[in-house]
Order: structure tokens, then C-alpha cells, then sequence
């Protein structure tokens, strides 16, 4: 095409090529370097399990359910639930948790867990015996129907019933798995009957318990795709080390992206944590588009002809794609839900980096790679001529 018909990013991308071309080594220096820096970023991120923090605080629905909350259910506590083993095979186990062995291990765990400094205080029907559980359950129940509100602990078939544990731990995943294993310390102290389980619940442990599953689904999905990807690569390619060209682009996305995601402070959520094989299935285009380019202008031309003309037209081909598929994604940031602006803004972020790694990473890379190979055959030819020499003679 000619230079005066060119677009401003043709031009600018063709000057890119140059420098890429001359300084290709330096340009790989310093992409490692903030590979480092971001992949260090990733060590910083954070996990939003709490699905109450991606809700729109603004709408009045959100503010009275927030006022209400605080009014009526302020206090964190965890909740332990004693509940009947309809599963066990025990003789003589308990069929009904008014049984006095039960509400004897209730009244033993509340004193315990009273007596823990860390825990604010405890409710449970064990200050309704403090003279004393009877020994038989028609005593129990006599002293429950004069007590208001003591049914309030049981549900409808006494099969369950709550004790509550209140504790100022908030939500942070280290302090409710310490919360809780001495919890659970204490009911192991506890002399409990046969054929009843205790069992630690409450919105903390179940906000802790998110964040594990979304942790582990954000690295399993993010490798499987990964794994998939680089096997196709490699085969649609037909060569270990081209597959590995074209798939390299998204291992520096992945990394920047996270690393971006854990400097500025932006917690990973149920909506976000599937970027990372978004990305990959993205972002895979931007590699294939530039490394089959580049090798096929090789055929016919330098290298460095062939970088130019790689660099200008395919770069300018994806930053149209790029920008149009990140400013869809931006249009995710006009939701309501936080969850969904964070998921278009992170999507957007990620196909820049896309783009980047493949445009200015990618062709340094490529060079790289063609260097080490003529230097293998090179030495591989000279090698070879020695030996020819030396049997000759």
C-alpha cells in the first residue's frame, strides 16, 4: 500500500517494526521485567465471596434491605447446628434433641465457648437449665413450654437446633478458619451422645467457603482452557515451538491482567473469575493471525520486510478488532450490578493486554525464536562440514 494511503496506526505500527527489528533482544528484557513486576501484582489479589458486596447500594430496595440488616442482624455470629444422625446405627441414640444427654452437651459447650475470650457471647437454650437438666425428656420439654422463646432454638420437629457463637471477625478468610477450628475444638471436648452431629455454619464460613470454591475454579479453569488451547496450537501448527510462539501472548496476558487486577485493588468475584479462559479463547486469535503471517511473508521476503509488513498490517487489523470488542465490554460498566461493571472492565482490560503482547511482544519473540533456529542449523551445517573434512582426509 502506498504511504500516503496508509491509516495513522499502519504508519505508527511500521515505525514499531523497526524498532522491534533492531532492538528485539531489549524490547524481551523489558517485557520480562513487567512480567515480573505483575506477576508479583498476582500474589495481591483478592477474592469477593460475599455476593452482598456486588449488589447496587444506590437503588432504595438495596439501602432499606442494608438499614435493616444493621438493625435487626448487626452482631456476626457463627452458628452451630446440632442436628439428629438419621444415618447412624448406634443402639439407644437420641430421637429427639430435647433428650437431656443432648441438653446436657448443649448447656457443657455453651459454658465452653463463653468462657473463650474471642467470642463476644453465645445464645442458646443452656441458660433455660441453669438449675439443672432433668433426667428424662417429658422434664425437658415441661421446662421448655414454660420458658417463651425457648422453641425459638428448635425447628419444627426438634430435629435441629442452634446455638450462636458472636464474634467481631468479619469476613476475612484467616480469622473465621481460626474462629472456627476452635469451635470446633470445643464441641470435640464436649461429652456428646451417640447419633448427634455439630456442625459450624453461619454467613462468614459460608463466605470463606466461596472464596475456596472460586479460587480453585478461577486455576482450574483458567489451566484447563490453557492446556486445551496450547495442545490445539501445537497441533494446528504442527511444531512445538510455533505452538509455543503463538501461545505465549496469552501467558503474558493472563499474567498482566491478573497482576493489574491485584495492584489496583479489584477483588476477583463469582462474575470475574472466569476471565482468564475468556481471555485465553479471546485473545488465541491475535498469536495464530501474527506468527502464520509473519512465516508466510518469510517465504518470500527478509526478515525484517517481513516483520514490517506483519507488524503494520495484522496489528492494525486487531487494534480495530481489539478496540471494538473492548468497547463492548466496557458497555458492561452502564449495569447496575458492580459484579457485571467489574466483569466488562476487566474483560476490557485483558483484551488490551491481549492485543499488546501479541503487537509488541509477540513479533520480538518471533525473531527470537527464527535467531535460535539458524543458529542451530548453522552450527548444525558447520559441525557437519568439519566432519565431511575430517573423514576426507
Amino acid at each position: 500500500m502506498d504511504p500516503k494511503g496508509k491509516i495513522g496506526v499502519e504508519r505508527a505500527l511500521e515505525h514499531l517494526a523497526a524498532v522491534q527489528y533492531r532492538h528485539y533482544r531489549r524490547i524481551i528484557l523489558v517485557i520480562v521485567l513487567i512480567t515480573v513486576v505483575l506477576g508479583y501484582g498476582m500474589t495481591l489479589l483478592e477474592f469477593q465471596g460475599d455476593l452482598s458486596k456486588e449488589w447496587p447500594r444506590d437503588l432504595p430496595v438495596f439501602q432499606m434491605q442494608k438499614r435493616i440488616a444493621n438493625t435487626f442482624t448487626g452482631e456476626e455470629f457463627l452458628v452451630i447446628a446440632v442436628e439428629l444422625d438419621d444415618e447412624s446405627g448406634a443402639e439407644g441414640v437420641p430421637r429427639d434433641l430435647k433428650d437431656p444427654r443432648v441438653i446436657k452437651s448443649v448447656v457443657e459447650l455453651h459454658a465452653r465457648l463463653a468462657a473463650e475470650p474471642s467470642i463476644e457471647g453465645v445464645r442458646s437454650i443452656a441458660p433455660v437449665f441453669q438449675r439443672g437438666v432433668p433426667e428424662d425428656i417429658e422434664g425437658v420439654k415441661a421446662i421448655l413450654a414454660a420458658t417463651p422463646g425457648a422453641e425459638l432454638f428448635f425447628n419444627r420437629d426438634s430435629s435441629v437446633m442452634l446455638i450462636y457463637a458472636y464474634t467481631a471477625i468479619g469476613t476475612d478468610e484467616e480469622k473465621v478458619t481460626k474462629m472456627t477450628k476452635l469451635i470446633q475444638r470445643d464441641i470435640e471436648a464436649i461429652t456428646k451422645p451417640a447419633g448427634v452431629n455439630y456442625r459450624i455454619t453461619g454467613n462468614a464460613p459460608l463466605i470463606v467457603e466461596v472464596v475456596r470454591l472460586l479460587k480453585g475454579d478461577t486455576v482450574v479453569t483458567t489451566l484447563a482452557a490453557a492446556i486445551i488451547i496450547f495442545g490445539l496450537l501445537v497441533v494446528l501448527e504442527r511444531s512445538f515451538s510455533r505452538g509455543f510462539i503463538v501461545f505465549l501472548p496469552l501467558i503474558l496476558t493472563i499474567v498482566w491482567t491478573f497482576g493489574t487486577l491485584g495492584y489496583l485493588g479489584i477483588k476477583i468475584s463469582v462474575a470475574t473469575g472466569v476471565i482468564g479462559a475468556i481471555l485465553l479463547g479471546l485473545g488465541v486469535e491475535y498469536g495464530i493471525f501474527m506468527v502464520s503471517r509473519y512465516y508466510e511473508e518469510r517465504q518470500r521476503t527478509t526478515p525484517e520486510v517481513a516483520l514490517r509488513i506483519t507488524v503494520s498490517n495484522i496489528g492494525a487489523s486487531t487494534f480495530g478488532s481489539g478496540t471494538t470488542t473492548a468497547a463492548a465490554f466496557l458497555a458492561l460498566t452502564l449495569s447496575f450490578l458492580p459484579m457485571v461493571q467489574h466483569l466488562g472492565q476487566t474483560l476490557a482490560l485483558g483484551i488490551g493486554f491481549c492485543w499488546v503482547a501479541a503487537t509488541v511482544a509477540n513479533p520480538c519473540f518471533i525473531l527470537f525464536e527464527e535467531r535460535l533456529q539458524s543458529k542451530r542449523l548453522a552450527d548444525w551445517l558447520y559441525s557437519w562440514a568439519k566432519e565431511g573434512r575430517s573423514d576426507a582426509r
